[in-house]
């Protein structure tokens, strides 16, 4: 499978869960946070959640504009955009994101789960956090070990 249709692939399914997904997040913890008020937990769960979001949104931006871009380039032969971003070390980066923002995402889930009374808004916020994380577990599955490692062979054949 090619660099390409891989990332391809992964934007179409895992990153535009995530572009649709996160934004109902934030609007069900708003509401969430409003009607628990004195619920310091969940207003901390609610900033971790915010830094998650900017973390993600921030990463899926420097895959789809500079990473996946310069993989289909090289893997085209064609010229890749120069960019001032070291890639091999932004890529280090993203694998240690993928292990820190799926931990982070957890850590609120746990904790909306067990510091919040059951209600539908709750229950809907709760579902909508596990079908996150369950795209993610496939989602960074696909990056480490293809799209990374591909990246990595792809640059090596630059430089060599």
């Amino acid at each position: 499978m090619s660099f390409q249709t891989i990332v391809e692939d992964i934007m179409s399914s895992h990153h535009s869960l995530l572009r649709r997904e996160l934004p109902k997040i934030t609007e069900f913890l708003r509401e969430l946070t409003a009607q628990h008020p004195d619920n310091e937990a969940l207003i901390e769960a609610q900033q971790i959640y915010t830094k998650v979001r900017s973390k993600v949104e921030t990463h899926l931006r420097d895959e789809e504009t500079v990473l996946f871009p310069t993989g289909i380039a090289l893997e085209s032969g064609a010229v890749p955009v120069p960019t001032e971003m070291n890639l091999l070390e932004r890529l280090a980066e993203m694998e240690k994101e993928h292990d820190g923002c799926g931990k982070a995402l957890a850590g609120v889930q746990h904790t909306i789960d067990t510091t919040v009374p059951t209600s539908d808004l709750r229950d809907r916020l709760l579902a909508t956090i596990q079908l996150v994380q369950d795209d993610f577990v496939e989602h960074v599955e696909k990056e480490n070990t293809k799209v990374h490692p591909l990246f990595i062979e792809l640059m090596t054949l630059k430089t060599n």
